[in-house]
């Protein structure tokens, strides 16, 4: 009676389950002779995009002074930037600061800093589709006012569809590796019992903050290179003689 109330409970919640859990995650385990193994696939492609942050700074003695110098700035970096066909979709402002300039006691001296000024920041996440172009757009973006770039990093308009490419692949590596274990062991592999999809992150390309040179060498050189994206699964197969 006890088994037939545990069925019961199982396939309860088993239909209470979303198919999207159902789908991650098989599991009989009405077998006690088994062997889990990890597999993974993964497939390589070029970016589709690129996605850059450039920023102008300036300063004022006042508040109001540095934000209007910013604001022009940051206005001409935006146009140029849609001059060379970034679409306005592609342009976000990530960031605008401000904060106050103090002045540094000589040494000895108990004076207490005093503002001096202000520093006005203006950050635009920009992102390129034609990665080849970026070298040219980031030069020009400098002779436009741009006196920082940073967080250069690439992405895929649809990662989802080179994933399903590598969880096949991901699959049959750990059947290899189960059947690679069952014959040491002097049986052979059955049914799949347990399919796990480890949870993963899409690649991120990434480089340091770097602060733009008062002159600029045309083109700046930019490779995008391969990303590889990797699926993971745990799986579990029966073992049988």
């Amino acid at each position: 009676m006890g088994h037939r109330f545990a069925l019961v409970t199982f396939l309860t919640t088993l239909a209470a389950a979303s198919p999207a859990t159902a789908l991650d995650r098989l599991i009989d385990t009405g077998n006690d002779h088994w062997v889990e193994v990890t597999g993974e696939g993964s497939v390589n492609a070029a970016p589709d995009f690129a996605r850059v942050t450039l920023g102008v700074t300036n300063t004022g003695k006042t508040a109001g002074e540095a934000m209007a110098a910013n604001a022009k700035a940051a206005n001409a970096l935006v146009s140029l930037i849609k001059s060379e066909g970034v679409a306005p979709a592609d342009i976000q402002t990530s960031e605008v600061s401000i904060s106050p300039m103090f002045s540094q006691p000589a040494p000895g001296q108990q004076t207490a800093p005093t503002i001096t000024g202000y520093n006005v920041s203006n950050n635009l996440t920009v992102m390129v589709r034609d990665i080849p172009h970026l070298g040219g757009v980031l030069d020009k973006a400098v002779a436009a006012g741009a006196n920082s770039i940073y967080g250069v990093g690439f992405g895929h308009n649809d990662p989802s569809a080179l994933l399903d490419k590598a969880r096949p692949l991901a699959v049959a590596d750990a059947r290899r590796k189960a059947d690679i274990y069952a014959t040491a062991a002097g049986a052979r592999i059955g049914r799949l019992m347990v399919l796990t999809e480890e949870p993963g992150r899409p690649p991120i390309v990434s480089f340091p903050r770097a602060y733009a040179a008062p002159a600029a060498f045309a083109p700046t050189p930019i490779e995008a290179g391969e990303d590889k994206l990797t699926v993971i699964v745990t799986t579990r197969f029966e073992l049988t003689q």
